[in-house]
């Protein structure tokens, strides 16, 4: 099976120039933050604690060498930049921590209440697509005795709350301009039908129920929601979700790790369509597909 990797990569160094060059870049870069941040060469002296000729010496087109690590160090604070952009050894001015920040957050789910996170990450991808893969069955399509027995014995979440936080899914699904994609392994769904793993205490009838409502909804909604059945024998992935262009989000259990820098999004966004590439059950065939399994669940 192929297992996905996801990295978290900091920016690549370029290539270190000579020291002439060095000195260049550091004597361009100084006079742009000086500039950015709106400052003359006294208001930079005094700020950094050093001679203003200190200052006129840096930027002049006759200087070659660079000032003392010390001096870096003050200007790069008085500039808000940091010393490695002022010495052209990255091409960023943020510092790595911060650069992490932004790459990737994490985002945990509060016990008890509906999950905010989600909300707001559907709401702010309303004019984009939706592409996940399920922890589960498509929260959305669960019928109440899935839900009920799912949530049981579920730390953060009651049953009623599920279901209250499914039914909202669905009407959010069911809005005009929606567009939802979503892989499923087709083996979780024939466990299903056996009611093995942790639907052992469903009744043939719930087992015939669900799978039926999951056929009705996929019909209903198709083609703004389309479902896909993917073999795992051939692929695995987390459970995950990407929100157009702006977010990519790795579910956990208690939280999300949550990725907002356009590289990591477009490398599970790939992810996800390899899945659908090599779905074994496309979306225009799902519903049949689920209604064939009810059959054979019935009964």
């Amino acid at each position: 099976m192929q297992q996905l990797v996801i990295m978290v990569t900091m920016n690549e160094e370029p290539p270190r120039p000579t020291r002439s060059e060095r000195a260049r870049q550091f004597r361009e870069r100084l006079n742009e933050a000086m500039q950015a941040q709106w400052l003359n060469r006294s208001t930079l002296a005094e700020r950094a604690g050093v001679d203003r000729s200190t200052i006129s010496l840096l930027l002049s087109e006759q200087q070659v060498r660079l000032p003392s690590g010390h001096v870096v160090a003050e200007l790069a604070a008085a500039l808000k930049v940091t010393a490695d952009w002022l010495l052209g050894l990255t091409t960023t001015t943020r510092a790595p921590g911060e650069i992490l920040r932004e790459s990737l957050e994490v985002a945990e789910r509060v016990p008890g209440h509906g999950d905010a996170n989600i909300e707001r990450w559907l709401n702010e991808a309303a004019d984009a697509k939706v592409r996940n893969v399920p922890a589960s069955l498509p929260e959305f399509m669960k019928t109440e005795a899935v839900m009920t027995l799912e949530y049981a014995d579920y730390a953060s979440k009651s049953p009623q709350q599920a279901l209250a936080e499914t039914q909202a899914r669905l009407m959010i699904n069911r809005l005009p301009g929606r567009d939802t994609e979503m892989a499923l392994p087709r083996q979780r769904l024939e466990d299903f039908a056996r009611r093995a793993s942790i639907w052992t205490a469903l009744t043939a009838e719930q087992v015939h129920e669900q799978l039926t409502h999951m056929a009705d909804l996929c019909e209903e909604l198709y083609p703004s929601t389309r479902l896909h059945l993917y073999d795992q024998l051939r692929h695995y992935s987390a459970p995950i979700t990407v929100f157009g262009q702006r977010r990519a989000v790795i579910y956990v259990g208690s939280s999300y790790f949550v990725f907002n820098t356009p590289e990591h999004v477009q490398t599970l966004t790939r992810h996800f369509d390899q899945l659908v590439r090599d779905a074994s059950v496309l979306s225009h065939e799902t519903a049949l597909w689920l209604r064939a399994l009810a059959a054979r669940a019935k009964p």
